[in-house]
Formats: C-alpha cells, sequence, structure tokens
C-alpha cells in the first residue's frame, strides 16, 4: 500500500535510521580512503592483516542491516520497502552454497563471499532509510566529496610522490622489496619496477583502473549535484560557481588516472545522459525495445571479440588488451572444466595457473571482465544472480526526462538538509581524522619534522579535501520545493548513466570487485531506487507483526550474527594476529613455530599458517650448520596438511618436493632414490597445477636426471625451453627494444638446451 514512511516510525526508529546511515557513510569514507585490495589469501607479511580489515567493515555493514531489521520489525508497524534486489540476492546466496561446497580453499570462499554480500545488503539497507531528498543528497554530497580527496591523492601521486618513489626505490630497493615478499633479481621484481617506472596516479585505490572507476560513481554524482543547484533557483549563483568547481576537480581526477577504459566508459555514460535528458520519456516508452537492441550489439560485439581474438590470439590494442585475452582464454577453460558450479568463490587465482598460457608473463587473481570473474567463480547461478542485483532494481526505475507526477516535499519532522550536513560532516570528519591512522600504522619517521610532515600528508590532508569538497557540493543546498520533481528525474538519469558507465569499465577490468568501488557502487544504485520511490507512488510492505514473528525473526537474527563471528570474523582475526606475529623479523624460531601452529589451528579452513610454518622450516633447516632432519620432517606434514586444505595451489606440492630433495642428500642409496621418487610425484602434481612454469619443469627435468630416467629429463627440459620461448616472443612484442628479461634465468635456459642435446646424444641403457 502507498504509504509515507516517514510518519509511521517511531522517535526511536529513525533515531536508529540516522546511526545506521552515520555507519554506512562512515564505512565508504574509510574504504575510499585506504587501499584496500580485492579479497584474497595471501601470505606476504604486507598484506597478511587485508582481509580481517574487509571483514571488520564488511561486519559493520553486516549487523547494521541486521539491527535495522530487528528492532523495525519489532516495532508497532513493519514498513519494508522492496528493492527487487531481494531476488538477485536469493540467487546469489544459493550460489555461494552450491560453489563454496565445490571450493578448494573454504576459508577463501567464505572470505570473498561476505565482502561481497555485505555491500548489497547496505544496498537494501538504505533503501529503507533514505526516505527524504536530503537524506539521498547527503549520500551524493560524500561520495562527490571523496572524489575530490581521490582526485587530490591521485594529483600528488602525478606531481610530486611517483617520481619520489622512483627515487627512494634507486637509493634502496630492499626497503621496498622485502614486505611485499620479492626477491632480488627475480621476474617478479622486473615487473615490479615496470609498474613503479609506468608512475601509476592509483590515488588510494590499488590501480589506477581501480581508481577511475570509482572517479566515474563520484563524477556522475557530482553532477548530479550540480544539476540539483542549477535547477533550484533559490541556490545562489555563488553556490552554483563553488558546485562547479569541485565537480570540475573530481572529473580532473579521472583525466590525470590515465585509465583508459575508464575514461571510454565514462565518455560512453556522458553520452547515454544527454540521450536521457532529451530522449528519456521515448527510452522509457520503447525501454524493451531498446534493451532488445542492446543485447543483440552485446552479442554481436562479443562473437567479433571472441572471433578477433581466435584469429589473432589476441584483442585489438595495446599490450593491456594482449594480456587480458589471454586472461579471458583461460577463464573460458576454467570454466569449461567446472560448468556447474565454478571454481568457487576467491578460488580464481589457485586455479587460474592450471591453465596460464604459456607466454603470458603473469599470474592474476582476476580475469579482468566482472562477468567472467563471477561466472568462473559462482558457476552460471551466481552469473544469474548477480546480474539480478543490479539489472532488475535499475529496469525498474529507468528514468524518463520529466515526469507529471509531484514529488513531496520535505515533511516537518525531517531536519533541515543543512543540519544534516553539519551533523555528519562532522562525524565523517572526526572518523577519518581518528581510525585512519590506526587501520594505516604508518610509521612517522625518526625526527619531529619528518612526522610532522606525515601526519599533515597522510592524515590531515584527505580530511581538509573532504571537508572541502563537501562544503562546496553543499553550500546554500535548499530542501526541495513543489515543482522539483523535473530535477529528481536529472538526477536519477545522472546516476543511472554513473552505473552504466562502471559496469562497462569492468568488462576489461577488476575494479567492481575492489571493496571501497563496489561499497560506492551499491549507494549509487540505492540511491537510485530511493529517489524512485521519492518521486513515484510504489507499493510499500507494511505489517503489524505478532509475537511469535518477532521472537522467531529475532532468534533467526542471532544465529546469523553468530554465524558471521563464529565462521567468518573471529577464525580470521585469531590467525591473522598470530601470523603477522609469526613474521616479523628476529622472532625466534620455536616462537613463531609455536604460533603459527596455534594460527592452523584456530581456522581449520585456511591453508596459509600451514604453509608459513613449512617455509619457516625449510628456512631453519637451512640457516642450521649441522643439518636437522627432523626440521624437514616437520615442514612436510605441515605442507601435507596445507593441501589437505586447499589442493589447487601448486605452491605447496612444489615445497613438499623441495623437502624430499633436501632430505635424499644424506640419506642412504636406496632411501634417497625412494625420496627423490617423492621429490618427482609432488613435482608432477605441481606441474599438473602449473603446466607453463618453465621453472617447474626444469627443476622436474634435473631430479628425473638425478635418478638416471634421461626420457622424463629430456621431455621436461623441451617443454621449459618451449615455455620460456614462448614468453620471450611475447616479452618482445610487449617491450620493443629492451633486453630480455629471462623468466627462468640465462644460466638455467642454456642448460636446459645443453642437457637436451647431451641426453638425446647418449645411447639408450
Amino acid at each position: 500500500m502507498p504509504f509515507d514512511s516517514s510518519l509511521s516510525k517511531s522517535k526511536g526508529q529513525v533515531i536508529l535510521e540516522y546511526i545506521v546511515l552515520a555507519l554506512c557513510l562512515c564505512v565508504i569514507a574509510l574504504r575510499t580512503t585506504y587501499t584496500e585490495g580485492p579479497t584474497a589469501q595471501s601470505t606476504t607479511p604486507a598484506n597478511l592483516n587485508d582481509n580481517l580489515y574487509s571483514l571488520s567493515v564488511s561486519a559493520v555493514l553486516f549487523l547494521s542491516f541486521v539491527s535495522w531489521l530487528i528492532c523495525s520489525f519489532c516495532s508497532k508497524r513493519f514498513l519494508y520497502r522492496f528493492t527487487s534486489v531481494e531476488i538477485g540476492l536469493c540467487l546469489f546466496c544459493i550460489a555461494v552454497v552450491t560453489a563454496g561446497f565445490a571450493a578448494s580453499n573454504k576459508r577463501a570462499t567464505i572470505t570473498d563471499a561476505v565482502c561481497l554480500i555485505a555491500p548489497v545488503l547496505m544496498t537494501v539497507l538504505l533503501v529503507q532509510i533514505l526516505d527524504s531528498p536530503s537524506k539521498i543528497k547527503l549520500v551524493l554530497a560524500v561520495i562527490a566529496a571523496l572524489g575530490v580527496v581521490s582526485a587530490c591523492q591521485c594529483a600528488e601521486q602525478f606531481f610530486v610522490s611517483n617520481q619520489a618513489m622512483i627515487a627512494q626505490y634507486e637509493q634502496a630497493p630492499q626497503t621496498m622489496l622485502e614486505p611485499l615478499g620479492i626477491q632480488s633479481g627475480s621476474f617478479q621484481q622486473f615487473l615490479f619496477e615496470h609498474r613503479l617506472h609506468s608512475k601509476d596516479v592509483r590515488g588510494f585505490f590499488t590501480t589506477g583502473n581501480s581508481a577511475g572507476s570509482f572517479a566515474i560513481l563520484a563524477s556522475f554524482a557530482a553532477i548530479a549535484l550540480f544539476i540539483d543547484k542549477f535547477k533550484n533557483r533559490r541556490s545562489g549563483l555563488l553556490s552554483l560557481i563553488t558546485c562547479g568547481v569541485a565537480t570540475a576537480v573530481v572529473i580532473f581526477g579521472l583525466i590525470i588516472t590515465h585509465s583508459k577504459g575508464a575514461i571510454a566508459a565514462s565518455l560512453i555514460a556522458a553520452v547515454c545522459f544527454v540521450a536521457f535528458l532529451y530522449f528519456g520519456n521515448w527510452l522509457n516508452t520503447h525501454k524493451k525495445a531498446v534493451l532488445l537492441v542492446c543485447l543483440l550489439f552485446f552479442i554481436a560485439t562479443g562473437f567479433a571479440v571472441v572471433s578477433y581474438g581466435l584469429a589473432h590470439d589476441r584483442l585489438p590494442g595495446g599490450n593491456s588488451m594482449l594480456v587480458r585475452w589471454q586472461y579471458w582464454l583461460a577463464a573460458a577453460k576454467m570454466y569449461a572444466d567446472h560448468p556447474f558450479t565454478g571454481v568457487g568463490p576467491g578460488n580464481f587465482a589457485h586455479f587460474y595457473t592450471h591453465y596460464k598460457p604459456a607466454a603470458a608473463l603473469e599470474s592474476v587473481a582476476d580475469p579482468h571482465n566482472f562477468l567472467l570473474s563471477i561466472l568462473t567463480q559462482y558457476g552460471p547461478l551466481g552469473l544469474i544472480g548477480f546480474l539480478a542485483l543490479f539489472f532488475i532494481p535499475l529496469w525498474k526505475t529507468i528514468p524518463p526526462s520529466s515526469i507529471e507526477k509531484n514529488s513531496s516535499p520535505e515533511v516537518d519532522q525531517q531536519p533541515s538538509f543543512r543540519t544534516l550536513a553539519i551533523t555528519y560532516l562532522t562525524i565523517l570528519s572526526a572518523v577519518l581524522l581518528l581510525i585512519r591512522p590506526f587501520i594505516m600504522r604508518t610509521p612517522l619517521g625518526n625526527t619531529f619534522e619528518v612526522a610532522l610532515y606525515l601526519i599533515f600528508t597522510l592524515y590531515v590532508a584527505p580530511v581538509t579535501a573532504f571537508v572541502v569538497g563537501f562544503w562546496l557540493f553543499t553550500t546554500n543546498t535548499k530542501s526541495p520545493v513543489a515543482g522539483h520533481e523535473s530535477q529528481v528525474t536529472y538526477i536519477s538519469a545522472a546516476l543511472f548513466c554513473a552505473v552504466l558507465g562502471l559496469l562497462l569499465h569492468n568488462l576489461i577490468d577488476f575494479a567492481i570487485f575492489e571493496p571501497p568501488v563496489f561499497t560506492a557502487f551499491c549507494a549509487i544504485v540505492a540511491c537510485i531506487i530511493a529517489l524512485d520511490f521519492q518521486q513515484n507512488v510504489r507499493p510499500s510492505f507494511v505489517i503489524k507483526p505478532a509475537s511469535s514473528a518477532r521472537i522467531l525473526l529475532v532468534a533467526s537474527g542471532l544465529v546469523l550474527i553468530g554465524g558471521f563471528f563464529n565462521y567468518a570474523l573471529v577464525p580470521v582475526a585469531k590467525t591473522s594476529s598470530r601470523n603477522q606475529q609469526a613474521v616479523r623479523q628476529g622472532q625466534p624460531f620455536e616462537y613463531a613455530h609455536q604460533l603459527l601452529y596455534q594460527a592452523a589451528e584456530q581456522d581449520p579452513l585456511d591453508p596459509t599458517a600451514l604453509n608459513l610454518n613449512g617455509r619457516l622450516y625449510l628456512q631453519n633447516y637451512n640457516e642450521t650448520p649441522n643439518a636437522q632432519p627432523t626440521l624437514l620432517k616437520k615442514a612436510k606434514l605441515c605442507f601435507f596438511a596445507a593441501i589437505a586444505r586447499d589442493n589447487a595451489d601448486f605452491k605447496n606440492y612444489e615445497k613438499l618436493s623441495e623437502v624430499y630433495s633436501l632430505l635424499a642428500e644424506n640419506s642412504p642409496e636406496q632411501e634417497k632414490k625412494d625420496l627423490l621418487n617423492y621429490a618427482i610425484d609432488n613435482l608432477q602434481s605441481a606441474v599438473e597445477r602449473y603446466p607453463t612454469s618453465d621453472r617447474l619443469r626444469f627443476e622436474l627435468a634435473e631430479t628425473a636426471e638425478k635418478l638416471g630416467k634421461p626420457d622424463i629429463a629430456v621431455a621436461q627440459y623441451e617443454k621449459a625451453v618451449e615455455i620460456e620461448d614462448a614468453y620471450r616472443n611475447q616479452f618482445k612484442i610487449m617491450y620493443p627494444g629492451r633486453e630480455i628479461f629471462s623468466r627462468l634465468g640465462d644460466e638455467k635456459y642454456e642448460k636446459a638446451k645443453q642437457q637436451i642435446k647431451y641426453l638425446s646424444a647418449r645411447p639408450a641403457p
């Protein structure tokens, strides 16, 4: 039934919703001003706490949604706005469960799924509490102001810090390589140096493409606010100018990211926005026909892209499109082997090596296409659910260029926009100023001057940029008046095009799965749906719950909260803390081993602690003057246990073969032969999971040669040379004129070719 939500809520509910809105905005602000990459299992010391932070922030969104639902349902009258997101969410959750059972690494599955579902729950929650135009504008002002912060950070990197970072690296390379777990002289160091010298402008995000994706959302949010001021004659000329300046700053931030995909997608979205402004009514009337044409165009374009890729073994464009074809080809093969459930959420990285082309320079954790990413990890049901999450509500809210219905002005019970803006600006500024230092934990140097400089640049400057940006967007903003409905439509059109631009960009990138981008994206979708409720009379679900229903919902909510903490957050919190302590430099071996055993016991799903412990035993063995086989046997048990928790990762098999090879060095002849056979078996298992690794092929060939198996050795040496040659050919294409950096190593490469000739010339035994 049509219902005025603002009049049906008790004072307690209203206060709760303002608190929940503050929590959601704080999450968006913190995430977009702190580098939080896509959730992935990582064993490098620099990234051990990333998943814990992502889960902690997701817990805030999850608890906010459950708390609002329980409190609202237990009130005298429960009002719920159907968002149409619920349909896709149910399908997606079913896909999560089915894909989770099929996943190799269950901990990665839980972490990835939770961090993806939490912002979707925030979308549903925001639609319920954004019951006035002032609240919607507040959310848009926060996102636009964060766009100003991102633009300032990008400008600082573009003009100052990128060059300073290069100079710092040239003076002391190890200070940057060691925290990332990169060995000197390795191919990973070459890739790191290439990215460093490319001067990627990424703001607070992991890549320039991710910064560009967020800038698309912030730019259209800024444009929506600018239109609001332009149409609202009471705002004044000064207010219009300040908002225009802030909008220009956000767009400038998009440009200096140099993300070609983001800039191209934003231009397409801008064209669509102009089309909405002039032909919105016609598009709304014929939206089924327009959708059909778009689908046919998308299918035809996809067919053309695949045909070109199969014919030329690459996509048209530069090096980025060359490697993307390799990602997509591997992802297609991955899905062909797991057509119903996918490989499991968060498991793409461990399965990618199974299908990685020989010429590909590096391994990735995402295929750089959001459709393929969801399909390969969650299966077809997951893809349908993910698309339904956003396309069904957006389909129902496609805005016309004008409407005949009158939207209601602000009700008396709602505070003015000025009051809301000042209150939330104070809260968000305090959170950014107080919490960011705690989560970043950046060393402040040894002198007062250095500490003062770092405090200002890292903590004070972003908050200052946010305050200034927020003020520029909100100064002299008035509450809506009668006849204001037309600009509401323009705002909806701008936000609709922001969503379109982001999705287009992420057909060739993974930025949408970066938690800050996805959280802001979900907030924009919530604003679109809430605006539709403002400008159109839509039915709401209103009931007076029975006592039994309230008890059942409260019990269900407590079970969900308990399950979240017991299976998602607490195990990761316990293991991350112990893992972080164990890998600290100067830590006694025995104490570190104890911590890692405790971490493995606290989380029976995560193989990270066991992998770290096995590697630590190997390090302990290599640094001990007298050989201690006991250390190797303990390492063997750790790697066996890690394999039991994640059978898809080749690294544990490789390390296990290293353990057997070391055990064979000081063993009697017959036992030595058996141990080397075990080493070969594990190397073959590693090769099965990474068939295009020239390093593994070379190690397998050497081990086979020690056992007197020349046929196996020759075959593996030949394969290693073939893989290295394919890599070198692609290196020449991607870096013409540069000296080839051998991935296998020049010494091993030449040895492999020599051994092929030598072993092939020997007579058969």
